[in-house]
């Protein structure tokens, strides 16, 4: 009988020795690494935009710093010795901590009542926590000055109740500054809990409870155990945001409540004193870069959210005292003694009576807990709806207040108009900064889902010899605060007259799109089925014909997502955009930052409202395009069968 035609032309094949590989497989074996390290070039083209863009700046913020090359400390020597630096100093590190715990006594319940739902519900409920955290921080900060001023939706309420006598300040305080942090930052929270919370197994705690525990030792001794990763995700991503906050404080803060953000800008703006600012933005990045380097090596978290690490099983113990097909090492006296009848006898019986004990008082304990914890539940559902109406309100209060009628800002409003809408798209100046803000976040996505595409594609499945170090690099932007990246790349885009041009904005931008983009493509090519690519490279397709025909398209969903993602970064950035624009250039977040700042106009209520349907829409747009893959996938496949 023929065999089968192999790819060398010859008719007959006979079946290899024993132990004997094939010649195309050696050949396949042989070019496999040599593919790889092709493949590891790909992360070229990011790399290099971030060392001449992002370190490059950094390290000439470094020298200014130290007044290169006269090579000075006195600007260090200045910043850790005069008492209302450091006070500025400490300050940050008790607002950050105070806000870091905040959100985990407000983010953990809420994350464990969206672990517990599941179907629409559990859809709906993220959509609360994900529209605010993609909405504008500008817009969210307006939406609080509007809720904690004197005359805003809280006093007035509080009034209307009896409970005070005059209004209360909270706009301008350290409450303001704290309330609007922990609102900004609280999804930061929430998610990585749930992400863990979600894939622990549910029988864990009823197992607990069937040997005897009550809830809080089930909780204390279990499900907080297996929770912990994303408590520590959470706490190190808001604790180390929340150190370079600078549009927050300055907007619901006084000039008690000065951060180590606000300090650069004013040495920059107001004093022009580079050196020392330079000084305190290295201060706040090693600061920052020595947190989350530090909670790295205690607790095994990675810049890089998915890596394809090869699976690990954990070999069983069985009676026979063997692990793994390997028998374990002391106790070889256990295996002999299980062998006698007796013995083993009286172990089967035993085990017969305490399985039948253990269901008898399941049965006994089920109905007993499912009432004595229904309370318990409720409350914590209660508890989890307050946090979700806490992420909403400011929404609530914004779109009422854009269709007021008034002539000032006002809740409820006096009566129902759309003037502010029509203020705005008849004002020359909003328009022109729209369309900016849209063409710089167009090309900044289309560069950072290039870039960052590639980058991803090229550490997962390339060999790379200092993979750490360049995914530190490439995802850092996510971590440094903007403050930190504005100073920096300043002086580099001064000197080739990039300020104030399309070009140097969509520099700035990308420096962050590309981390977002290499976070989310990167997640998806951990979870995708590698046996696809090997396939279709047996079948002789080369790495850029299986990458077209094979890899992207099952990538896709997760590649648009990061492009959303860099739009949206691209869209609502202003701190950078602050530095880089010059002085006759505004997007549209920056014209927002300078009006609410100079006059408090209810159009800023009615770009807001638009604003909220950004997230909205793109959210829309992905879950049309996850609709569309899943019906053409199954025909793609037909065809190609």
């Amino acid at each position: 009988m023929d065999g089968p035609v192999t790819a060398l032309g010859s008719s007959r094949t006979r079946a290899p020795r024993p132990g004997r590989r094939s010649p195309l497989r050696a050949l396949r074996e042989a070019a496999a690494p040599r593919q790889r390290g092709t493949v590891g070039l790909l992360v070229l083209p990011a790399v290099v935009f971030l060392l001449v863009f992002y370190a490059f700046p950094l390290v000439r913020l470094l020298l200014v710093s130290v007044e290169a090359p006269r090579w000075s400390l006195t600007h260090y020597a200045d910043f850790f010795t005069e008492p209302a630096y450091l006070r500025i100093l400490t300050r940050t590190f008790r607002v950050s901590l105070t806000v870091m715990l905040c959100c985990l006594v407000l983010g953990y319940p809420t994350a464990y009542v969206l672990s517990r739902v599941s179907g629409r519900l559990r859809r709906f409920l993220l959509l609360l926590v994900i529209v605010p955290y993609l909405t504008s921080f500008l817009v969210r900060t307006y939406a609080w000055m509007v809720l904690l001023g004197p005359k805003g939706v809280i006093n007035s309420l509080l009034l209307k109740a009896g409970l005070i006598g005059a209004p209360v300040k909270l706009l301008y305080s350290a409450v303001g500054v704290h309330v609007g942090m922990v609102h900004v930052l609280l999804p930061l929270m929430i998610l990585p809990l749930y992400s863990v919370m979600v894939g622990i197994d549910r029988t864990l705690p009823r197992a607990a409870q069937t040997l005897g525990a009550g809830p809080l030792r089930t909780f204390v001794r279990v499900f907080f155990p297996l929770s912990l990763p994303g408590v520590r995700s959470g706490c190190v991503l808001v604790f180390l945001i929340a150190l370079g906050f600078y549009i927050t404080p300055a907007m619901l803060g006084g000039l008690r409540d000065s951060m180590i953000a606000m300090l650069i800008e004013s040495q920059i703006t107001q004093l022009v004193n580079w050196g020392f600012a330079a000084a305190a933005a290295v201060v706040l990045l090693a600061v920052t870069l020595g947190g989350f380097s530090l909670a790295g090596r205690v607790s095994g978290m990675t810049l890089l959210v998915a890596s394809e690490a090869a699976e690990k099983t954990v070999p069983t113990v069985t009676w026979g005292g063997e692990t793994g097909g390997r028998r374990t090492p002391g106790r070889r006296w256990m295996p002999r003694l299980t062998r006698l009848a007796p013995v083993a006898s009286l172990g089967r019986w035993l085990d017969a009576v305490l399985s039948a004990w253990r269901g008898r008082r399941w049965k006994r304990l089920q109905g007993r807990e499912t009432r004595r914890g229904w309370g318990g539940r409720a409350a914590l559902n209660l508890y989890g709806g307050a946090v979700f109406f806490f992420l909403i309100l400011p929404t609530f209060v914004v779109v009422p207040i854009s269709l007021s009628a008034g002539d000032f800002l006002a809740f409820p409003p006096p009566g129902w108009s759309l003037k502010w809408y029509a203020s705005y798209f008849s004002q020359p100046q909003w328009l022109q900064a729209t369309l900016l803000s849209f063409q710089v976040a167009v090309v900044t996505m289309l560069t950072s889902t290039v870039l960052g595409t590639l980058a991803a594609y090229g550490v997962l499945r390339g060999r790379l010899r200092r993979r750490a170090l360049l995914v530190s690099l490439i995802i850092s932007p996510i971590i440094v605060p903007p403050i930190v990246i504005g100073v920096a790349i300043y002086g580099l885009l001064a000197q080739w007259d990039l300020i104030g041009r399309f070009l140097g904005l969509v520099i700035g931008h990308a420096i962050g799109s590309i981390a977002y983009v290499v976070v989310i493509v990167s997640a998806t090519l951990a979870g995708f089925d590698r046996s696809l690519e090997r396939a279709a490279m047996s079948l002789g397709a080369g790495p850029l014909l299986t990458f077209r025909r094979v890899t992207f398209p099952l990538i896709r969903a997760g590649v648009l997502s990061g492009a959303v993602f860099a739009f949206i970064h691209s869209f609502d950035e202003v701190v950078i955009t602050m530095f880089i624009s010059g002085v006759h250039v505004q997007t549209l977040p920056l014209k927002m930052w300078e009006d609410i700042r100079n006059q408090i106009d209810p159009t800023i209520a009615a770009v807001s409202s638009m604003l909220i349907l950004l997230p909205v829409a793109w959210l829309i747009v992905l879950e049309v395009a996850r609709g569309l893959h899943r019906t053409t996938a199954p025909a793609g496949a037909a065809d190609q069968a």
